[in-house]
Formats: structure tokens, C-alpha cells, sequence
């Protein structure tokens, strides 16, 4: 199978019985799965973890932010005060902790017949994607809204898969 055919095939995702509203989507919705498809099938996703935790919000002023944590993350002592050579011992471990969570913040767009919502950053954890517009394509089938991107990993196309879950106040 040629790698166009099969983006072509896991780009299709089942649509849905209409393309989601701008409506439909504002909200919190809480992450339930990440999965990463290459060539080969399944492939380990080098920026999350497997049973990663996240929250993204859209609202309805057209604001959303999105926030995905690693699990198991390293816990290390709150300093009392920040001096220089606390914040040089604590190196390590805030290096461990930037690669373990992501956030950014902006604004939202939704292409409703084409079924592909943009997040325009305003700010983000890695500096430069300030700016930057992410668009993906999205299907809404009752309370789980799907992500669907293609990215190049190691050199190699893949399609990312993002499934969340409509949040509920407990």
C-alpha cells in the first residue's frame, strides 16, 4: 500500500451524520485517547505518553486553550523563595517537567463544510509556536470529538489521532 493511499484511507474518518457547528463544540472536553499511524500500523507517539491527560476548551467568544500532561510525572518540592542557585539545582527536573506537559492558548476558527477547526496561538509552552495556525480536521459523533492530523515523524508521514470526550461537572 502506497504511503498516499493510506493517508487517503486513515484520513477518512467516519463522518458524521452532519459536520459539527461551531455550537457543538464550544465547551470543555477532556482527552481520552492519542494514537499515531505510520506505514507500519501503530507507532509510539514521541510526544505523549500512552494515557496522557488532557483538557481543551473552546469558547464562545472564540478563545480555547488545550493543555495535555504526561502521566507519572516527576514531583520535586515547591522552593520556598527562587534564587539563582535553587533555580540551577532545579534544572533537571524543570527540564523533565517541560517535556512531559504541553499547553497553548489562542483563538478558534471552525470551516463547518469542511469540517476543520484552527487554533490560532496567541502563547504557547514552546515559544515559537506563537503565531502559528493549527488546523485539523474534526468529526463530532455524539459526546466524542475527534482530531485527525497529518504530521511527519522521524522522516516518516503519519496521521495523529486525537479522540476527547465532552467534559461533565461531577
Amino acid at each position: 500500500m502506497s504511503l498516499v493511499h493510506l493517508f487517503s484511507t486513515l484520513c477518512q474518518a467516519a463522518p458524521p451524520t452532519h459536520p459539527p457547528t461551531r455550537h457543538q463544540l464550544i465547551g470543555a472536553w477532556r482527552l481520552v485517547s492519542i494514537e499515531v499511524t505510520g506505514a507500519r500500523g501503530l507507532i509510539a507517539d514521541p510526544f505523549y505518553q500512552a494515557d496522557s491527560v488532557g483538557l481543551i476548551i473552546y469558547d464562545p467568544s472564540g478563545w480555547m486553550s488545550v493543555q495535555i500532561s504526561a502521566p507519572h510525572r516527576q514531583v520535586w518540592e515547591v522552593p520556598a523563595s527562587r534564587s539563582v542557585a535553587q533555580l540551577a539545582q532545579d534544572a533537571p527536573l524543570k527540564s523533565a517537567a517541560f517535556d512531559t506537559y504541553y499547553a497553548y492558548f489562542g483563538t478558534w476558527t471552525l470551516d463547518e463544510k469542511a469540517s476543520v477547526v484552527t487554533h490560532h496561538v496567541t502563547a504557547s509552552l514552546i515559544p515559537a509556536e506563537t503565531g502559528r495556525d493549527y488546523g485539523q480536521t474534526i468529526a463530532l459523533a455524539g459526546q466524542q470529538l475527534t482530531f485527525t492530523g497529518k504530521d511527519v515523524i522521524n522522516g516518516e508521514p503519519v496521521v495523529r489521532t486525537k479522540k476527547w470526550e465532552r467534559y461533565r461537572v461531577r
